[in-house]
């Protein structure tokens, strides 16, 4: 169903996998491990970032580790006819604003900040707070992660 949905094939979810499970895989290391060309799997990547089913490279980072300690996510609520993708825009350059989604639900905006200071945060809600058409900030506090997935199982 995958396959005929993202016009994608056995091949591909492949190397997708092996991508996910280590971004710094060499072609070299994928085409041995799938007994393919390393030509054929240069092809491959190339095509799928082309379409956008890979979008990028990073390192995932622990945000805990390096100090940032303050993880809250916010449900932003806005005014009726607000635009709101204008107003997640308007928050995607705050301190500390890892994710924002629009969202269908009781409120309009789900925000992810990751912060090192308690300062930081205030900063961060002050700044939402004054942005036109926006209501009311509802905090939640994570207690502790249950799980955190990067990866898409295939």
């Amino acid at each position: 169903m995958l396959e005929s949905a993202a016009g994608i094939d056995e091949l591909d979810i492949s190397i997708i996998l092996i991508l996910q499970e280590n971004g710094r895989a060499s072609f070299n290391e994928i085409a041995k491990r799938l007994g393919v060309s390393v030509a054929t799997v240069s092809k491959r990547v190339r095509a799928l970032e082309e379409r956008g089913i890979i979008k990028g490279y990073a390192a995932v980072i622990s945000c805990e580790n390096l100090g940032f300690t303050e993880n809250l996510w916010l449900m932003v609520h806005t005014k009726p006819g607000a635009d709101v993708d204008s107003i997640g825009k308007q928050i995607s350059g705050l301190i500390g604003v890892k994710c924002v989604y629009s969202i269908y639900a009781d409120f309009d905006l789900l925000v992810h900040i990751c912060c090192a200071t308690q300062e930081e945060i205030a900063a961060t809600l002050q700044a939402i707070g004054k942005i036109r058409d926006v209501v009311r900030v509802t905090k939640m506090s994570v207690c502790s992660k249950i799980k955190e997935e990067f990866k898409i199982v295939l």
